[in-house]
């Protein structure tokens, strides 16, 4: 008897993963990704008599729809925390039965504290009204309009201001008094001051200061996350893949094949159209059968680490705004990595912020960071900082703010990137190809699924 049917017989081996039977699964649409595009995707696709499966990597939807539920009832939005009240919004929480509520941002005591040394920084002089220059930025922008969807829409050739950095735009504009609230939008950029203008735009732009003035916002009363609970009941848990990967595809004008594995095994899924709605980056599409005009424009992607964080039992009374602020830095905006705001989570005792870095940058790191700025704050008696406190919650949204050099948005490089929506039966959606905001990305999503279904549809009638 061989040694490997003995040990066999003895139960001490097993059949190799890549042995096991693959269970093979087909629906019309397999769509990689259930953050707010992919969920959004697969319920209009329902919607209009489809079949799906949903790839997720994490245990649940949602993507940056990321809520904190306390055993006592209380909730803590740290990710995605409000709406701009607009149809396609409210269109998608009344189709999942979602309550929703209008929603101001707390007026809370705003400190201005320079996070690497941890002392507050002196405001001389009376408060500075942003409105007339985020007024002045409106109408400075109105000549790209061409952008005001959310997408990547440019003409041939682009703008060479689109393609400069924005310190010359703000120079140009006199936007200086403007900075602070064009960088909590446009934040995950990281250096928005040398970030080209396109880019800038497309985190702060046209369509996101219209839906201000839309105002107020709108939120979930159960919570961000709680829309992505009602989606996977909408979807139906059978069609949805948790805690999985895409490891290996098949791809052509006639349908795909995708190969995933989990904890549990690997599952073949049979499709006649694919949707990738995660950023398609190099590292996340390994396994994938790229070809040439695939890889020349993913490789070429730039990005940040950005994180969400939950602190509690810091010590700082309830109720305060704290901004980032380097006296020692144009427009006092902080070098990246940084903690932009730490602020008050509305629940006593619960503090929340944002974290960016670059691509390389860690959850620990970001751990570390956030504790380190706290101390510092302590050591300044800035604030009366615990030494107990704790971070409850880290949430990552790598990767995040795709660019590209300016040469490739000068050469074509959206023009090419969108010339790939439905080649080899493959379609994209996500904040590589429109802005990081939902109304705009699920109206960018909704034309995407009109194509799949006009593309499914014209292929049965030609049979």
């Amino acid at each position: 008897m061989l040694v490997s049917q003995v040990l066999a017989l003895l139960g001490l081996t097993s059949t190799p993963a890549s042995s096991q039977p693959e269970e093979i699964i087909t629906r019309d649409v397999a769509i990689l990704g259930g953050g707010g595009t992919g969920s959004y995707a697969a319920v209009q696709l329902i919607d209009r008599g489809y079949s799906v499966a949903v790839v997720e990597q994490k245990h649940r939807l949602g993507g940056h729809a990321d809520t904190l539920y306390l055993p006592n009832g209380d909730l803590i939005d740290y990710g995605i925390r409000a709406y701009f009240n607009e149809s396609v919004v409210r269109d998608f929480f009344n189709k999942l039965h979602v309550e929703y509520e209008s929603y101001w941002p707390s007026a809370n005591n705003t400190d201005r504290v320079d996070f690497r040394t941890g002392a507050r920084v002196p405001v001389s002089g009376d408060p500075v009204d942003p409105i007339p220059a985020i007024l002045r930025y409106r109408a400075a922008i109105e000549q790209f309009n061409y952008l005001s969807t959310g997408g990547y829409f440019l003409p041939d050739p682009v703008p060479e201001a689109l393609l400069r950095p924005f310190r010359e735009f703000v120079e140009a504009n006199d936007l200086q008094d403007a900075l602070t609230v064009i960088w909590t939008f446009s934040e995950p950029l990281g250096d928005i001051l040398e970030a080209p203008l396109l880019f800038v735009i497309q985190m702060f732009g046209i369509s996101h200061m219209h839906g201000l003035l839309q105002g107020p916002y709108i939120r979930p009363r159960n919570g961000s996350a709680a829309i992505f609970k009602e989606a996977a009941r909408y979807i139906g848990e059978d069609n949805i893949f948790y805690e999985s990967t895409a490891i290996r595809t098949t791809r052509d004008s006639t349908g795909v094949e995708v190969v995933v594995e989990n904890s549990d095994g690997r599952k073949r899924i049979r499709a006649r159209k694919l949707l990738i709605s995660f950023p398609p980056i190099l590292p996340k599409l390994r396994g994938f059968d790229l070809n040439e005009k695939e890889l020349s424009l993913f490789r070429k992607w730039k990005y940040t680490a950005y994180y969400g964080v939950i602190i509690n039992n810091c010590g700082i009374p309830d109720g305060f705004n704290i901004v980032n602020t380097d006296p020692k830095l144009p427009g006092g905006l902080p070098a990246v990595p940084f903690a932009s705001i730490v602020d008050f989570g509305e629940v006593s005792g619960y503090y929340r912020t944002r974290v960016i870095g670059t691509e390389s940058f860690t959850g620990r790191d970001a751990k570390q960071l956030v504790l380190d700025d706290l101390r510092r704050m302590g050591a300044e008696q800035t604030f009366p900082i615990n030494e107990d406190l704790e971070i409850v919650a880290l949430e990552s949204h790598w990767p995040t703010a795709l660019t590209v050099p300016p040469d490739e948005a000068r050469s074509g490089f959206y023009q090419k990137l969108y010339a790939l929506q439905g080649r080899r039966s493959t379609y994209y959606t996500g904040y590589a190809f429109c802005t990081d905001y939902s109304p705009q990305l699920w109206n960018y999503t909704l034309n995407i699924v009109d194509m799949m279904v006009g593309d499914m549809r014209g292929s049965l009638e030609s049979k």
